[in-house]
């Protein structure tokens, strides 16, 4: 008798801490939906078709719950966290969604990925598909609006978007990411380079710059200046041996054409 008893009060002393930990706000035909605690959260409601019309749940966890074909309209669902859900087909009129979190809950997907098309990174396309009684808003980076078809860099980017009813906004984030092209390479350095003084990739006319290499003047000044004194001295040369003192040869007076520098003998 005092062991049931005591069993008893232990137990009217456990069963109002389990609800203030986590509220119920709907526990029906196996659809059970609590409020969010601070430890680990519920979740994972079973709940297709299930009609909510105008039940209060603030901070509800849906997190990865099945609500297809849900009725929510009119319910007040303020902050309540629907990551992962399914509500294809729900209906959300005139519901209280303000501060809701719908990331990849279907709307819109939790990561988009894309393969980069060149250096500059690859257009991302996105089209939401809201549930009755939701409204797309703009999709946003840093308070930057997004549309789809932007180009987005290689790497992640988070973007958030709003939804709205007729009483309140919710939004849903979503991670972009833009990975590498497997052959795209960084552009090799020119071997070699415009003279001194090109001021552009293109000449006056548009066309194209020299990629020869650069003439190096110096060098051919100094080959050309010691190929000019080579010459200058072998022409001077020449000239020098080709000159000799001119000697009689008859009556005409005609220098001889002998390479002979000593003075003829007279009568030879």
């Amino acid at each position: 008798m005092m062991a049931a008893v005591a069993l008893g009060s232990l137990a009217l002393v456990i069963a109002p801490a389990t609800v203030a930990n986590a509220e119920v706000f709907y526990d029906e035909g196996g659809c059970v939906v609590q409020q969010v605690t601070d430890g680990a959260p519920a979740g994972g409601s079973q709940c297709p078709g299930v009609d909510f019309g105008g039940t209060s749940m603030g901070q509800a966890a849906f997190m990865g719950a099945n609500l297809a074909g849900a009725n929510l309209s009119g319910s007040k669902l303020q902050a309540a966290n629907f990551t992962g859900a399914n509500i294809e087909g729900a209906d959300f009129t005139d519901a209280q969604i303000e501060g809701a979190d719908f990331t990849d809950s279907g709307i819109l997907p939790g990561t988009i990925t894309v393969e980069a098309a060149d250096a500059s990174g690859a257009p991302v396309d996105f089209a939401p598909v809201v549930p009755a009684g939701l409204t797309a808003g703009d999709c946003l980076i840093v308070d930057v609006p997004v549309v789809s078809g932007t180009v987005f860099p290689v790497g992640d980017s988070g973007m958030v978007c709003k939804f709205s009813s007729s009483n309140g906004t919710a939004i849903a984030v979503v991670k972009i990411q833009v990975t590498p092209h497997p052959e795209q390479t960084e552009a090799p350095t020119p071997l070699f380079t415009d003279e001194p003084g090109a001021t552009g990739s293109t000449g006056p006319a548009g066309t194209a710059a020299s990629t020869r290499q650069p003439t190096d003047w110096g060098l051919i000044a100094a080959v050309g200046g010691g190929a000019i004194v080579v010459l200058a001295l072998g022409v001077a040369a020449m000239i020098i041996s080709r000159r000799r003192p001119a000697v009689a040869t008859g009556d005409d007076g005609v220098e001889s054409d002998e390479d002979n520098d000593e003075p003829k003998t007279p009568g030879a």
